[in-house]
């Protein structure tokens, strides 16, 4: 099972570069005098001290004390989140509950404690913004409606969330912080797939990463489990009435004396500048034709199923393939490979290094080949991690299944692959037994080595439509 996980993850990140960027570059500081997670979680170093005592769970394998922070800051505990690390040089990695304080510190070579700063972990306003079953538009993203569920949780409908760093095994699921229900739904519209609602837990009793975006909600919400104190949930049920005519025309004047190309039912896996939300095509190609970022294409998808921000704009080409709802429009005068996925520079332009953007694009089978090389090698690292764990902390309870995302199907066109496995995240974690004292005298023989703003509608050209009515959805 771990092997075929590693495969499809292994899949997605090619994928999806945006999943695939590792937590950190490889030149990283052994022990950071200070430290800001992904999600904004803030630490302060103790470099060579330890800080025995008060382990949230058995320690595991990490590359490197950045590393170890960035899991404290996603870490779903047994009713409060991780209040500070212990990174040890051999890759040991321990996680600290709300007991740990800076006082316990004690010299140890080759061992580097952190601390979450004071108030970083202090409960939000557990109010409920609104009142319960109210409905509600969400600023600056025309079209959405809301409606507040004060007290509940929506269970399941997890996925890895192309704006998650990295796609980590429970209880490192969560990623995103957010200080308020809205600020939580604007981390759901930015987000691909389609986001339908969100569970915020301002009381952080489930840890720093207190934002749960969701692909669905189900009949019934949930009350939430006590020792996830206070939670509130909003569900997205009105949309933006998406323009779905492809242009008559074959090819549209956009502004700045620029053409397209335009092919319906067509998408292209060529790599994306950027994604925003627009109402019709035509605007998605006059939004590509001003861009300074060397824009060649776009992709529009009428649909919404791959997120609410429906236009891409692509700074290359590749080839393309059938989807219903997707329109692709090329800048006249550039070029489309036509027997290879290899993402190229389209005519006239220079290819980004390293776009960090999500690719709207299928898996091809030579992809799987190299996902269960990478799988097999991920799978014998966690086996080998394991080992070395029992050896450095002992007298941990051994956990039971790890948790993973619930599978999520993609419409075809588009890179995301779901996780599948054992039940979603919203669950309580239980305890690992008792917590393992980790002295100077334990150490021996240590090793030494080390979302953008929505873009108002075009009205430029023929073919633009008006503004449609938001649509109710199901």
């Amino acid at each position: 099972m771990e092997s075929l996980l590693a495969a499809i993850w292994a899949s997605a990140a090619l994928a999806t570069p945006l999943i695939a960027e590792p937590l950190l570059s490889r030149d990283v500081v052994t022990c950071p005098p200070t430290y800001t997670t992904k999600n904004g979680l803030n630490f302060t170093s103790y470099c060579e001290k330890n800080n025995p005592g008060n382990d949230a769970l058995p320690p595991f394998l990490v590359s490197s004390m950045q590393e170890c922070m960035e899991h404290c800051s996603r870490y779903w505990g047994d009713g409060e989140g991780c209040f500070g690390v212990v990174w040890r040089e051999d890759q040991n990695c321990w996680l600290r509950t709300s007991n740990t304080t800076s006082s316990n510190m004690i010299d140890d070579k080759g061992i580097h404690a952190a601390l979450v700063v004071e108030g970083e972990m202090d409960p939000l306003d557990t109010k409920c913004p609104e009142t319960d079953l109210s409905i509600h538009t969400l600023d600056g993203s025309p079209g959405i409606g809301y409606t507040v569920h004060c007290g509940k949780v929506v269970t399941g409908f997890d996925t890895c969330w192309s704006g998650y760093p990295s796609c980590l095994d429970a209880p490192y699921i969560g990623f995103y912080h957010a200080t308020s229900l809205e600020d939580c739904l604007q981390n759901c519209v930015k987000e691909h797939p389609l986001c339908r609602g969100v569970t915020y837990n301002p009381s952080l009793k489930i840890g720093f990463a207190n934002c749960w975006p969701k692909t669905g909600f189900g009949n019934t919400l949930q009350n939430p489990d006590t020792t996830m104190g206070v939670s509130h949930s909003a569900t997205i049920t009105s949309l933006d009435r998406i323009d779905s005519t492809c242009p008559s025309d074959k090819t549209y004047d956009a502004s700045g004396n620029k053409a397209f190309d335009i092919q319906c039912g067509k998408v292209n896996a060529g790599t994306n500048i950027t994604s925003v939300h627009m109402q019709n095509v035509t605007s998605c190609m006059d939004l590509c034709a001003s861009s300074n970022n060397g824009c060649v294409g776009v992709v529009f998808d009428t649909s919404l199923a791959s997120g609410y921000e429906n236009c891409y704009l692509q700074n290359t080409t590749s080839v393309m393939s059938d989807l219903a709802s997707g329109t692709y429009a090329l800048l006249t005068g550039s070029s489309i490979p036509k027997s290879s996925s290899t993402n190229v520079p389209a005519s006239g332009t220079t290819e980004k290094k390293s776009s960090k953007a999500w690719i709207a694009g299928p898996v091809i089978g030579v992809i799987l080949g190299i996902a269960l090389i990478a799988g097999a090698i991920l799978f014998f690292r966690r086996r080998k991690a394991k080992s070395a764990v029992a050896v450095a902390g002992g007298g941990f309870a051994e956990k039971g299944a790890e948790g993973s995302y619930a599978h999520q199907q993609a419409p075809p066109g588009y890179g995301h692959v779901g996780y599948t496995g054992a039940p979603p995240p919203m669950q309580q974690h239980g305890s690992y037994g008792a917590p393992s004292e980790l002295g100077g005298s334990n150490v021996t023989e240590l090793a030494t080595g080390e979302y953008n703003q929505s873009a108002k509608y075009a009205h430029h050209g023929a073919g633009t439509k008006a503004k449609q009515e938001p649509q109710e959805l199901a």
